[in-house]
């Protein structure tokens, strides 16, 4: 692409994107300091913040390649469908935290957007449309570079701020409380300024390009293929061992595969004449592409021998996911070099028709035909009718709070049956905790009135700023007893003598004989998760039990110094490290 010379076509793009990002800067200012004061439904919450995280990161990248309106279309037809995707599959849940906390719905997200994106501008650009490689491979790498190289000036702005605002507080001027004091205002600039580095870097896309990039990540193939080779000789005489009982040996596994699929694309380039033609270069990438395959039939393996032992999970059906990805482009990779002519070709269709098979499986995870909360709470409770797992092994918080209105549907089954209604009864004691209907003001009030407090009186207006799964976390807790009490209990003292905060302990039983602990601070009359727990106990002290929150409620805990406030329980202090 050639770089344009075109004066007044520069300074239109400039005033376009700069606009764009204004647009998007008032548009974020409204999704996360608007709204939610506003108490914006937390569904539509997610809806709108899915649509404009969408629509304003594809029409900031299409624009500059293409004009603004033709560029409209596209973003505005991929937010939509990924918003309702996203509203559909969150009715799988009963609170968007919940939904949100199993990744999946952000990680199908960014995967639309960051495919879909370079898909666009190709159909925009190309006169063969998105199915012409060669465009679609320089704008992918081309957008990185745009939005890389914007990243890094937004944040050379606000240094410059940041250091423009203690010069001037020598004379008494505040820059920063000026931008502080309206609310918009940082959201816009940050906007604005993004826009102008995207439009800034198009210009000069002639100079500053991916291909330095490209050429240097071609040095890591001889690198890569060399530990590859070195792990796939030594693994019959080490054996299968390491592999198995931990996801992270699939993971890594299947890291390891994506770095080569990388790599082989990157040194097959764009086309032919770009493309790697040192020889044993070359061959290195061949011999790379051949590993491919093995190495996700390994990640396969590993998976599928966790999930019989311990069942699906909403994480383990992701890993099996991108394990079948990853073993399709191998075999692809594979088949291509071993039918040895055009083999490069071939690789670099694969690449367009797996990116197609990527955005339908991210569909495909947002939709009703795969929901991994019900395969997962299927999973489990089949593995209790058929004696494989006993009631005690139950994952009762996953089903009850992770998993949804799956997990809750498959636990009130579970119900029915002695061993594991008692074990129920035993965990959450009756709690409403697990009732979907309390929420809000209900489930701050409910709260407010179980959770016992030393130091301070607990309002519900305290809790105003935690999320409702904590709440919810916290509530479940405290439907647990241990002698003395509730299983939960929260200390608020001047931790750190001086400060206008106060910090707070919190121990929670958040299974049978397990205490939890959380740090937290006391700030504008507003309880916040800060910082964390630090104990430094006697060498000979037991391990942390219900023992501790037991004595808490008999009045054994102390506060007292040492380098600052401490709670003293025995041999043992706590502290929050904020």
């Amino acid at each position: 692409m050639a770089r344009h010379t075109d004066g007044t076509a520069d300074t239109r793009l400039r005033w376009v994107l700069t606009g764009c990002g204004v647009v998007a800067g008032i548009a974020a200012w409204l999704l996360f300091d608007a709204l939610p004061d506003a108490g914006i439904d937390p569904r539509a919450h997610l809806v709108l913040a899915s649509a404009a995280f969408a629509f304003f990161s594809i029409l900031l990248a299409l624009v500059g390649p293409a004009q603004l309106v033709p560029a409209l279309p596209y973003a505005a037809g991929t937010a939509v469908v990924l918003a309702a995707l996203v509203w559909w599959a969150s009715l799988r849940h009963d609170t968007v935290e919940g939904f949100l906390g199993l990744g999946y719905p952000v990680a199908a997200q960014g995967l639309v957007v960051l495919i879909a994106t370079p898909i666009a501008a190709a159909q925009l650009w190309a006169p063969g449309g998105w199915r012409d490689y060669p465009t679609l491979f320089e704008l992918s790498w081309r957008i990185m570079v745009r939005f890389a190289s914007a990243l890094v000036f937004v944040g050379l702005f606000w240094g410059l701020l940041a250091l423009s605002d203690a010069l001037l507080q020598l004379v008494q001027v505040g820059l920063m409380s000026l931008i502080r004091s309206v609310e918009p205002l940082a959201w816009l600039l940050t906007g604005g300024v993004f826009g102008l580095a995207l439009a800034v870097v198009h210009e000069m896309r002639g100079y500053l390009s991916p291909y330095l990039v490209l050429r240097l990540l071609r040095l890591f193939v001889p690198v890569v293929l060399a530990v590859v080779v070195l792990f796939l000789a030594l693994l019959p005489f080490r054996g299968l061992s390491g592999l198995l009982g931990a996801l992270s040996a699939a993971g890594t596994l299947l890291s390891a595969a994506l770095g080569a699929i990388v790599l082989v694309t990157v040194a097959l380039d764009r086309d032919p004449v770009e493309e790697v033609h040192t020889p044993w270069l070359r061959r290195c990438v061949m011999a790379l592409a051949l590993a491919i395959p093995l190495l996700g039939a390994l990640a396969l393996y590993a998976i599928w021998v966790r999930v019989g032992q311990y069942g699906w999970t909403p994480a383990r059906l992701m890993a099996v996911t991108v394990a079948f990805v990853v073993t399709g482009y191998g075999l692809a990779y594979g088949g291509a070099v071993l039918a040895r002519t055009g083999w490069a070709v071939r690789i670099r269709q694969v690449n367009i028709v797996m990116a197609l098979l990527i955005l339908a499986l991210c569909a495909v995870w947002l939709s009703p035909v795969l929901v991994p909360e019900r395969i997962s709470a299927r999973s489990q409770a089949a593995r209790f009718d058929t004696g494989a797992m006993p009631a005690e092994d139950l994952p009762l918080r996953l089903l009850s709070e992770a998993w949804g209105r799956s997990g809750q549907a498959v636990l009130d089954d579970l119900r029915e049956t002695p061993a594991v209604a008692a074990r129920i009864s035993d965990w959450v004691d009756g709690s409403a905790a697990l009732d979907p209907r309390l929420t809000g003001a209900d489930l701050r009030e409910k709260l407010a009135a179980a959770l016992p407090v030393q130091g301070a009186d607990l309002t519900a207006d305290m809790l105003r700023s935690l999320p409702e799964d904590e709440l919810r976390r916290w509530l479940s807790a405290c439907a647990r007893r241990v002698t003395g009490g509730p299983g939960c209990l929260l200390v608020l003292a001047e931790f750190l003598p001086g400060q206008d905060v106060r910090h707070g302990l919190l121990f929670l039983m958040d299974a049978p004989q397990v205490l939890g602990r959380q740090a937290l601070a006391l700030r504008d009359g507003a309880l916040t998760l800060e910082g964390y727990v630090v104990e430094t106990a006697a060498i000979d002290a037991a391990p942390l039990d219900p023992g501790v929150l037991e004595a808490l409620h008999r009045g054994e805990g102390r506060i007292g110094p040492a380098d600052h406030q401490v709670l003293r329980i025995g041999d043992r202090t706590f502290f929050p490290n904020n």
